[in-house]
Formats: C-alpha cells, sequence, structure tokens
C-alpha cells in the first residue's frame, strides 16, 4: 500500500466526499482517482479507527451483559472489528468482480475511492451517539433514538454521493446503493453469527 496521505491531502478528499454528499459533482474533483489515490484511500480505515474502537468497547460491554459466557471483552472487540472491517473491504472486493456485467467498470475506482473517504465521515458522525451511549447508559432510548437519526442521515447522504459518483440514472444509483446496503447487512450479520457475537441487546454503531 501506498504511503499514507498528508494531513493537507486527507482535507481534501474528506471535503471532496462531504461535497459529494451533500449533492454537489464538484465533490469529486477534489478526490484522487488515479491508481496511487484508489490505493491511499484505503487509510481511510485508519482515520476511521478512532469512533470505530469506541463502539466496538461498548458492542463488547452489552454483549458480556447480555451473554457474559461470550468471551473476554477483547476478544469480542476482536472479532467485532473483523466483521466491521470485512464488511467495508469484502463488498468492495467483490464489486470489481461485476463491475463490467453492471456497466460500471469506468465507475469502480472512482466509486471506491469516494466510498472509502465517504465511510470516514460517516463513522465520525456517528461518533456522537457512540459517545452518549457511554455517558448515559441509563438512557438507552434517547441514544438508541439519536443513532438511528444519524444513521438515517448517513443513509441519504451516502445515496447522494453513490449517484454522483456513478453519474447514472437515479433508478440505477437506488437500485445500486440498495443492494449494497442489503449485501452488506447481511454479510455482517452472517459473520456475527459465525463468530458467535450476535445478541439483541448488543449493538453496533461502527
Amino acid at each position: 500500500m501506498n504511503d499514507i496521505p498528508d494531513w493537507n491531502e486527507i482535507q481534501d478528499y474528506l471535503f471532496g466526499a462531504w461535497r459529494m454528499m451533500t449533492g454537489h459533482a464538484d465533490g469529486l474533483e477534489r478526490l484522487d482517482i488515479s491508481e496511487d489515490g484508489f490505493w491511499k484511500s484505503f487509510h481511510a480505515i485508519t482515520i476511521s479507527l478512532p469512533p470505530l474502537i469506541l463502539s466496538w468497547i461498548i458492542f463488547a460491554n452489552d454483549l458480556i451483559a447480555a451473554r457474559p459466557e461470550a468471551g473476554s471483552r477483547l476478544s469480542i472487540m476482536g472479532r467485532v472489528a473483523f466483521v466491521d472491517l470485512t464488511a467495508w473491504v469484502l463488498p468492495l472486493v467483490l464489486l470489481a468482480l461485476v463491475a463490467r456485467p453492471l456497466g460500471i467498470s469506468k465507475r469502480y475506482s472512482p466509486y471506491v475511492v469516494a466510498t472509502n473517504w465517504g465511510t470516514v465521515i460517516a463513522a465520525w458522525m456517528m461518533a456522537p451517539a457512540t459517545v452518549l451511549r457511554t455517558l448515559l447508559p441509563g438512557w438507552p432510548a434517547v441514544t438508541a433514538a439519536l443513532g438511528l437519526a444519524l444513521y438515517a442521515m448517513i443513509m441519504v447522504l451516502t445515496y447522494r454521493l453513490t449517484h454522483i459518483v456513478l453519474k447514472k440514472s437515479y433508478a440505477y444509483s437506488a437500485a445500486f446503493f440498495i443492494a449494497l446496503m442489503v449485501g452488506s447487512l447481511f454479510l455482517m450479520l452472517l459473520l456475527q453469527t459465525a463468530l458467535d457475537i450476535s445478541a439483541p441487546e448488543a449493538v453496533t454503531i461502527g
């Protein structure tokens, strides 16, 4: 993987992704969609780690409270980290295999770059709900409502980014977006079940 992008580059990429998420096509011009930029975009995972790690800690605490036999906190955190990161990367890998039949082979690299940097924004947008859940453990309804509201907002923003980067019709973009989201959710649930970390009380927000 290439060198980590410097702070100025990261700012440009995040600003570009945000512009796309708010419906401005010129945001794509801020992104580096070259081969080097493609690989650099996976450093977005590193930038997303702080809010993700906090969500993994909360997930582990919830799961242990619901199922003490589930394992140690560190073990659970390792498993949920594997689930989240796999659900981030694996759909992009699988998409590469079907990009040509879907008619998006020329848009695949820009899509990956934009999605990676957009996911950084999404991860940090969820941070307030995660922090509030930590500070107000006795107010689950409030924190859950905030989490759902933020998640719904993120879905709208991510759809806008998807539509802009694909340069397809609204119908195509919507079908593509829904398929990717449903597929990612199914993958997460499948992995959680396989790794024995699924529980009604344990809700990941990463």
